[in-house]
């Protein structure tokens, strides 16, 4: 859709909003493109039963390539939808969705669009495709979350062409368009750092949700270890939902082994803090017991003391980056255009990180 401007009745005073003209394809249009009738692309557009599947096929595949766009009444919908294939990520796991939300709404602003929230397994009907569901919507595009066990459901949403893309997750099929962040190497680096300062016992508290972020920070720890020739001991990696509830187990956790854990590397924010929160009510002085480093999404190691040694990625420029991205695709019709970008993370030491109590005996500090 155009971007309105503003303009002056000189005879009132008022300000009016004009909308600029553009072609926009039409029923009538995309029935006489099919040689079909425009009642027959109306009843597939509403997914009315009584059309054949080759027909229905042909109807969406066009109305996809055309970029056919739903009007309410006599307006263009101008809906963007960060969507989740099944329920939201709840917000005690960190600041990630939040920040994300964030920038996915600074970067609707640059194309005037507005921004729904869906939940695709609750909403969508058996037996209507994804674009019948987002059209019966109102939606022009959508910004998806996406984890291992529901890849399905995106690579679906692809196949059927309509403008879509992936927050925080990576794909190998051409037609799925995302924007990710790459933690493998600052993870790799964070577990590196604390071997060089002399940890050998370090334990990973891992988010238990299955998406390709914390596969790749699993992966960046466990190949640290191996460099260095650290055996990796299963018995430390703990996988638990985020949060600071979890932090707390995951110290308990760790105070309770026989040979003592002198470093942990939470992949979470709040995981995190709630090692560090639960090793002030036990006593265990953080980093002169215990070193921790986590992920942060936005500036939560800032918040807190020491300040936390992290992970850093920016959820709010991923955000801002898909809206951009998945907006003016739709307002140029570049329904072929792809977006596959990857963007780096950092590694920050701060205060949480120190050599383990041993070595620095041993060097009579």
């Amino acid at each position: 859709m155009g971007r309105g401007k503003s303009v002056i009745d000189e005879g009132s005073g008022v300000v009016k909003r004009a909308v600029e003209a553009v072609s926009v394809p039409s029923v009538r249009a995309i029935a006489s493109r099919l040689k079909l009738s425009p009642a027959t692309v109306s009843r597939v557009l509403n997914n009315h039963p009584d059309v054949d599947h080759s027909t229905r096929e042909r109807v969406l595949a066009c109305i996809n390539q055309v970029g056919y766009v739903p009007r309410v009444g006599r307006r263009i919908t101008n809906v963007v939808a960060l969507a989740y294939p099944d329920e939201p990520v709840r917000s005690e796991y960190g600041a990630f969705e939040p920040a994300l939300l964030s920038g996915i709404m600074r970067g609707l602003e640059d194309q005037h669009f507005d921004l729904k929230l869906l939940n695709i397994r609750r909403d969508k009907k058996p037996d209507e495709t994804f674009t019948q569901f987002f059209m019966r919507k109102g939606i022009r595009g959508v910004v998806l979350r996406c984890f291992r066990f529901n890849r399905s459901v995106i690579t679906s949403i692809a196949e059927e062409g309509f403008p879509a893309v992936v927050v925080a997750a990576e794909f190998d099929d051409p037609r799925v368009n995302f924007i990710r962040a790459d933690s493998y190497p600052s993870s790799r680096r964070a577990v590196e750092h604390l071997i060089s300062l002399g940890h050998k016992r370090i334990a990973l508290a891992m988010h238990n949700v299955a998406d390709s972020d914390h596969a790749d920070r699993r992966r960046g720890y466990e190949d640290a270890l191996f460099r260095a020739g650290l055996p990796i001991d299963h018995s430390l990696v703990m996988e638990l939902a985020a949060g600071l509830t979890s932090g707390e187990q995951v110290l308990d956790s760790i105070l309770g082994m026989p040979e003592p854990v002198t470093a942990v590397f939470a992949t979470n924010p709040m995981t995190a803090i709630g090692i560090m929160r639960r090793a002030r009510e036990r006593g265990v002085l953080v980093p002169r017991d215990l070193s921790v480093v986590g992920v942060d999404d936005s500036d939560v190691r800032m918040h807190v003391w020491p300040r936390l040694t992290a992970v850093t990625q920016d959820a709010s420029a991923l955000g801002l980056e898909a809206a951009l991205w998945l907006t003016r695709m739709i307002v140029k019709g570049e329904r072929g255009s792809k977006c596959q970008r990857t963007i780096p993370t950092t590694f920050e030491v701060n205060g949480t990180t120190a050599a383990p109590a041993a070595r620095r005996k041993s060097a009579g500090q």
